[in-house]
């Protein structure tokens, strides 16, 4: 209750921040990557699923707020020693089928890009992942006639590997095949090599140095994580962070009012 409450009052500072245009002057200075996983009207809001009208929200704020741009640019620019300040990027993770049939439509109404980071190994199949079993109702996958279409739109896709493994404490021959084998099927049914890459689960302990030098032998471009933080604008791209978009944000506001003073 006292969480919520705190959240709430964000709320009320971070919509009189908006007002008075410091977030704009603020976000300048900060490159933003986002994350969501489901967009549903079918499962309760928690860590992964978020509501149809408050995906739209938070979409409209990052248009208003920021300039929304695709992963791919951010990443060029990084690696360029361009200034990223003031962009954000949105992305999402796993492959779930209402990112398609929901979140894709509200993005194409608001005309912004986005990137969604599939597991290859799950797309088109009846797979019930471990961390989904006790939802009400399975949200099932995409399938690649879905992903081919994302792409036909302009929206990006990257690999978060075939299986969802933890490359923080997978071997070195596993880790590569995961990667190569994820690769591969998205070349052979995208038509497109796959340069983008995310890591599942995206906690500290689930990345090693390793693994992100066996992501760049592989010919992704860049490694996402997913604690949490801003990028700086001469970031990494292979240790680029993102903060996800989940019931720990009650509103847009509260979300922008957490970046301005660096809680997130």
């Amino acid at each position: 209750m006292i969480a919520r409450v705190a959240k709430k009052t964000k709320e009320v500072i971070g919509r009189a921040a908006a007002r008075t245009g410091m977030f704009a002057r603020d976000f300048r200075s900060k490159m933003l990557i986002v994350t969501f996983h489901r967009v549903s009207a079918d499962l309760p809001e928690d860590g992964l699923t978020a509501s149809p009208e408050k995906f739209t929200a938070f979409c409209e704020f990052f248009r208003g707020q920021f300039r929304v741009v695709p992963l791919a640019e951010q990443v060029a620019g990084c690696s360029a020693g361009d200034d990223m300040g003031g962009t954000l990027s949105i992305t999402f993770d796993d492959g779930y089928r209402d990112n398609a049939e929901v979140a894709a439509p509200i993005l194409r109404s608001l005309g912004l890009p986005a990137t969604f980071f599939v597991i290859t190994g799950v797309i088109g199949s009846g797979t019930v992942a471990p961390w989904d079993r006790e939802l009400p109702v399975q949200p099932g996958w995409m399938d690649w006639d879905q992903l081919r279409a994302l792409a036909a739109q302009g929206f990006e896709i990257g690999s978060h590997t075939d299986s969802h493994i933890d490359l923080g404490s997978a071997d070195v021959e596993t880790v590569r095949a995961e990667l190569e084998t994820s690769k591969r099927k998205l070349h052979d049914q995208l038509g497109r090599p796959a340069r983008l890459f995310a890591y599942p689960y995206g906690g500290r302990e689930n990345i090693s140095e390793r693994s992100r030098e066996l992501v760049r032998e592989a010919g992704f471009l860049c490694c996402l994580s997913c604690f949490g933080g801003i990028n700086v604008l001469d970031a990494n791209p292979f240790a680029l962070n993102r903060i996800t978009v989940g019931e720990g944000f009650v509103s847009p506001e509260q979300f922008g009012l957490d970046v301005l003073i660096g809680r997130v």
